[in-house]
């Protein structure tokens, strides 16, 4: 149940784009009994950290980009492979998508594979709509794009750092809107370098608003940004946590320096316009008179087309007997992080354009520098490690060439891009249902394999290190969550790992109800999957790196894609600590109600103050009981619908279960203060609790009282907050 609710949460927060040194089997997957008719249109050593880039003067100046060559550009330098063959391409792709599909029940998925200039494969597998049916033609079925969106948004960045306007390390308060944007002063000032690298140090919150499904609760960008600011809880640089919100502002300080109206009109004016891409929006489809006025503080972009409307796809959700039509998922105010749709074909050219370096018939985005930013790592990464090349996420092929691009997901979608330009090819997917994270995570990976033509290999065996493991072993909690509130709270509680070991030498990572198995590589302190296959989901497509102190225990593990970290957690916050005090605390609460106390006393009258006690621990006990039924009815209900945690947050059912469980721990702390009324001598000999029963009622008031605590620290007990 929670596996699902995590998948969500995390492919909103984009899953690695390709496992690292993976040498993996062809997929073996059978012939469905009836395939998605498809449309198509023929055709461990540190990486050196970037220097910085030369700091040019912030100051207005005409808009140079994009602009139309009149004169032949000098062709980047051509990539040394062979020609890749489009037959081969289709073959393989006809072969694995419609399996993949029917696995993962995904109705619609929409490809592109290019080698330079030259498509190979655009083409379109099963449906876009269904009501009628509609097939996924690649030229213009939408897809939404996810967070694919925020290549557009670096691409702008590069052309507003080529003419001068904002810079790579001044304060970004320099040029972001007033009012939008404040310093945190408790940190130092925030740079583009640092939200290109996600290493602002933000915190992540989504549940609620990142995603609006109610066209007439739609918000304006400026509002946005400025009710939704994640809180900073780390010093900026030190290490990679990924941010929606980082992006978003940055393309609205892009649309600010650029003169434009909105960024939606700043995409179309510097990208789609120049590039011809006509089914290409940052827009989306509304009405502007269904908006509720008292949410609109400043103006909205104009919404998406009438015509580009008709050819959006619609999301679906498999229920376990057939595909339920989704609503559209808005993202609006974060556009220029995810706001993005477009169709394979528009994205084949795209991709053209970038393994150009930033050039593609006549038409110039972005000069030598930015394309040689767009393949150079801003951290300082292990080989095959994430380092952020200005906003792209670089990997490695089976083979050791580096890759470049993006994943993204919205609700109901998920994408992938894929460079590589050492074989001058790129791979985009795109898909519309949620179940299709692994399909798109996956094609990429298992197309580059059959072109480099990687046999298949045995389960990699494990390496004698297993003295350090103790070293390792522990609980762990992912930085990409909120750091407060309920959302602190279930967000923490959902990302969350357990890190053990068996005798056969496998490192295992427990999560909520899957277990993935690694095995040492070469390098201390590094893992690789021991079965390392593309279509696995979480960390079991991931390589990990152990962050070590001189002596003692692992501080912390990072991931190939580096994403965030997983930082280790004491007792308090791990939660199994809070599932095991949550069953004491029924057993102890039912226990109560059952009259426990009550079948062992000898004395028939109680004094009033302990009359009082007694009844006030009923009270509590039911109190109690009730939070956690109501918690639990509601994880339920997530486990079997998580997009519900996205779109209704917080529910009603989770603020009730917090506020239940304030008053419960309010009331308990009032006993706390009452407890000396109880041990007052009684009148007469025979009234009275005799000592071991005022001794029983201290141990129960304190054993909530811990509850509570325990719960306080999580964040639990503020039905107020987000």
């Amino acid at each position: 149940m929670w596996r699902k609710l995590l998948l969500s949460l995390t492919s909103l927060t984009l899953l690695a784009a390709l496992p690292v040194s993976a040498n993996l089997p062809e997929p073996s997957v059978d012939t469905p009994a009836a395939a998605p008719a498809p449309v198509t249109q023929s055709a461990t050593q540190p990486v050196v950290q970037a220097e910085p880039e030369p700091q040019a003067p912030v100051a207005p100046r005409p808009t140079p980009r994009p602009r139309a060559v009149t004169a032949p550009l000098p062709a980047p330098p051509a990539a040394d492979t062979r020609p890749v063959s489009a037959a081969d391409i289709e073959a393989f792709t006809d072969t694995l998508i419609p399996n993949l599909m029917q696995r993962d029940h995904v109705p619609g998925v929409t490809v592109a594979v290019v080698q330079g200039q030259t498509p190979l494969l655009v083409k379109g597998y099963g449906y876009d709509r269904l009501t009628p049916q509609r097939p996924v033609d690649p030229q213009t079925s939408l897809f939404r794009l996810g967070s694919v969106t925020k290549i557009f948004t670096w691409v702008v960045a590069r052309q507003e750092l080529e003419a001068g306007r904002i810079s790579l390390d001044a304060p970004l308060s320099n040029t972001a809107p007033a009012g939008i944007f404040r310093e945190d002063n408790s940190y130092s000032p925030l740079r583009l370098r640092d939200i290109l690298s996600h290493t602002e140090g933000y915190e992540e919150t989504a549940l609620g608003h990142l995603f609006q499904i109610h066209p007439g609760a739609l918000e304006a960008t400026d509002s946005y940004l400025r009710r939704h600011v994640p809180r900073r809880v780390r010093e900026r640089g030190q290490f990679a946590s990924y941010s929606n919100y980082g992006t978003a502002l940055v393309a609205r300080t892009l649309a600010d320096t650029a003169r434009t109206a909105d960024v939606p009109t700043l995409m179309e004016t510097r990208i789609f316009t120049p590039l011809g891409l006509r089914h290409t929006t940052l827009r989306e489809p509304y009405d502007p008179k269904r908006l509720n006025p008292r949410l609109i503080d400043g103006a909205l972009p104009a919404p998406l087309s009438a015509d580009l409307a008709q050819k959006t796809a619609q999301g679906f959700v498999w229920d376990g007997a057939a595909w339920r039509t989704q609503p559209y998922d808005h993202a609006l105010p974060m556009s220029g992080a995810l706001g993005g749709s477009s169709t394979a074909g528009d994205m084949a050219r795209f991709m053209s354009l970038m393994l150009r370096d930033g050039q593609l018939e006549g038409v110039q985005l972005y000069d030598a520098t930015s394309a040689k930013a767009f393949r150079t790592p801003l951290l300082n990464m292990p080989n095959g490690y994430n380092g952020w090349a200005s906003g792209l996420m670089m990997r490695e092929t089976p083979q050791g060439l580096a890759t470049y691009g993006h994943s993204g997901a919205t609700l109901w979608f998920h994408a992938n891009l894929i460079l590589i330009p050492e074989l001058d090819i790129g791979i985009f997917i795109a898909a519309n249902a949620p179940s299709a994270d692994s399909l798109t995570r996956a094609y990429p990976e298992l197309l580059i394999r059959h072109i480099e033509g990687i046999p298949p290999t045995a389960t990699i065996r494990a390496a004698p290190h297993q003295a350090d493991y103790g070293r390792l072993t522990g609980t762990y909690v992912s930085t990409r969550r909120a750091y407060g509130g309920l959302e602190g709270a279930i967000t923490r509680l959902i990302n969350t790992v357990d890190i053990s070991s068996d005798d056969q030498g496998h490192l295992l990572v427990i999560g909520r109800d899957h277990l993935s198995a690694f095995v040492p590589a070469t390098a201390p302190d590094f893992f690789v999957p021991l079965q390392n296959n593309p279509l696995s989901s979480g960390l079991a497509t991931e390589s990990l790196h152990f962050l070590l102190p001189a002596a003692g225990k692992a501080d912390a593990f990072e991931t190939a894609s580096n994403m965030g970290r997983f930082e280790r957690v004491g007792w308090a916050h791990k939660p199994q600590t809070l599932t095991d005090m949550t069953r004491v605390m029924l057993g102890i609460c039912v226990l109560v109600l059952m009259g426990f106390a009550r079948h062992y006393n000898g004395h028939e009258r109680p004094t009033p103050h302990q009359s009082v006690a007694t009844w006030g621990s009923y009270a509590l006990a039911v109190l109690w009981i009730s939070a956690i039924w109501v918690f639990y009815d509601w994880k339920t209900a997530i486990g079997n619908d998580p997009a519900a945690l996205f779109i209704d947050w917080p529910s009603g059912q989770v603020k009730l279960a917090s506020g239940l469980a304030l008053v419960a721990a309010l009331g308990t702390v009032a006993q706390l203060f009452y407890l000396p009324f109880i041990f007052r001598e009684a009148r007469f000999h025979s009234d009275g609790w005799a000592v071991w029963q005022k001794g029983l009622h201290c141990l129960l008031i304190f054993s909530w009282l811990g509850y509570a605590g325990l719960l306080a620290l999580w964040g639990a007990l503020e039905p107020w907050s987000r």
